[in-house]
């Protein structure tokens, strides 16, 4: 008989309990357990991560489903049991598995969760569902969002607005970033396919490459040597905005965990780079991708918002500014931002994004250029952030992003709205410090 520790669905209740009872991130939940199973074979892997993911993509759209079926609310000790039920309706709903053994093997979780008195309530509410022919509809992608999330996207991107929940609803693609300095798209291509790996050049983005369905990168001939890396196409838009040139003086703040800074140092020679984070576990994440693809810079552990404390005097001739945002750009990814992200985190989240600004921008030389990028779809954290910044800064201006061939123009920085391109939601500014002779 399977135990618990090796019980994909018992797994991604476990994990899911983390994120709605603990507040913890889906990632950070999903590790904890996996690293207290006995290790699971690939296929039931496959199908914790599955259970995880989906389940928490369209859990509030599942409560509203499951709703009818109750006579009255779960109380707080019993909230595992309604997360049971989430977990085997979302197999019966939107994942191919036969209803008897959805139905079943819900069942058994119940009782693995020694909710033994439950059996029947758990095997007379999926099965009153599956005669009732429920089915997921176009509205479920909207119930999936809670309502504050809903209105801002509806009032920030109106004519976009079913496209973004609905994209917000997909699998993210597993995107690549190829070294494409030390080799090329095509052979990185051929190469994965010899090791049963189907990859496809992306549309837009040159040094970008999405593969057919996701697999254990680190198993990878070309990740374990550092001609590629996992980073959405959209985030490696970044490093080629920045028009990095050897012998720059660059910072990279809020760096990490490391894709941008790695992506500039496998492009551009002779960079002097610091990769700034205030978090030192973080940090070494950044450090364990360098070592990887056998590159170096300077990590310097500090406050964006406090140069003081660490900044030299030297100016910078560029600075990526990849600030900490709302993620609404990323939902497909993390899902669990629906549930955990609160209306009131945006107003701080702009006052931080401000604060790091301000702070950064004396650190520029006259004519250095910054970028500022959020993977956020929101405009007070985007256009109106830059629109502030610029009207307060007189030796600022924003350099139009209106050469590519990518996103949306805005009136300030260009928007890149999710599933454009099958790349994530991003947003980017490029501004200039100019001197007085030249405003």
């Amino acid at each position: 008989m399977q135990t618990k520790s090796a019980n994909p669905r018992w797994l991604a209740l476990k994990a899911l309990m983390l994120v709605i009872g603990q507040g913890r991130s889906l990632d950070s939940a999903a590790d904890a357990v996996l690293a207290d199973s006995t290790g699971l074979e690939a296929r039931n892997l496959s199908l914790y991560q599955e259970l995880l993911r989906g389940t928490c993509r369209w859990f509030l759209a599942l409560q509203l489903i499951l709703k009818p079926y109750l006579r009255k609310s779960f109380k707080s000790k019993d909230r595992d049991l309604e997360v049971i039920l989430l977990i085997g309706l979302y197999q019966i709903l939107l994942m191919r598995v036969d209803d008897h053994a959805a139905v079943n093997e819900t069942v058994k979780l119940a009782q693995l969760q020694h909710k033994h008195w439950a059996k029947g309530l758990v095997n007379g509410i999926l099965r009153q569902v599956i005669r009732d022919e429920v089915v997921i509809e176009a509205a479920h992608h909207a119930a999936s969002y809670p309502q504050w999330m809903q209105q801002r996207i509806s009032q920030d991107w109106p004519q976009h607005y079913a496209q973004i929940l609905e994209a917000g609803n997909s699998r993210a693609p597993l995107t690549l970033r190829v070294d494409i300095r030390q080799r090329s798209v095509e052979s990185i291509i051929q190469s994965l396919q010899n090791q049963g790996v189907t990859a496809a050049r992306h549309e837009v983005v040159e040094s970008a490459i999405v593969l057919d369905r996701a697999c254990d990168v680190t198993r990878l001939d070309e990740f374990s040597a550092g001609l590629v890396s996992v980073q959405d196409a959209a985030a490696q838009l970044a490093v080629g905005l920045l028009d990095c040139r050897s012998k720059m003086r660059v910072l990279d703040a809020c760096a990490a965990p490391g894709g941008k800074t790695a992506h500039l140092l496998q492009l551009v020679d002779d960079l002097d780079l610091i990769a700034l984070d205030q978090d030192a576990s973080r940090l070494q994440r950044v450090n364990q991708n360098l070592l990887r693809i056998d590159r170096h810079a300077s990590l310097v552990c500090g406050d964006a918002t406090a140069p003081e404390h660490w900044y030299e005097g030297s100016e910078f001739d560029r600075i990526l500014a990849d600030l900490p945002c709302s993620g609404s750009g990323v939902v497909r990814r993390h899902p669990d931002i629906k549930l955990l992200r609160r209306a009131s985190d945006i107003a701080q989240l702009v006052d931080t994004q401000q604060r790091i600004l301000v702070a950064l921008w004396p650190l520029l030389k006259p004519g250095g250029l910054m970028l500022y990028s959020t993977c956020s779809i929101y405009k007070d954290e985007n256009e109106r952030q830059i629109e502030w910044f610029v009207k307060k800064h007189d030796n600022c201006v924003e350099r139009p992003l209106d050469s590519v061939q990518w996103g949306e123009q805005r009136p300030w920085g260009r928007q890149i709205l999710p599933g454009l391109y099958n790349m994530d939601g991003f947003f980017y500014a490029c501004l200039q410090k100019v001197t007085a002779d030249k405003m």
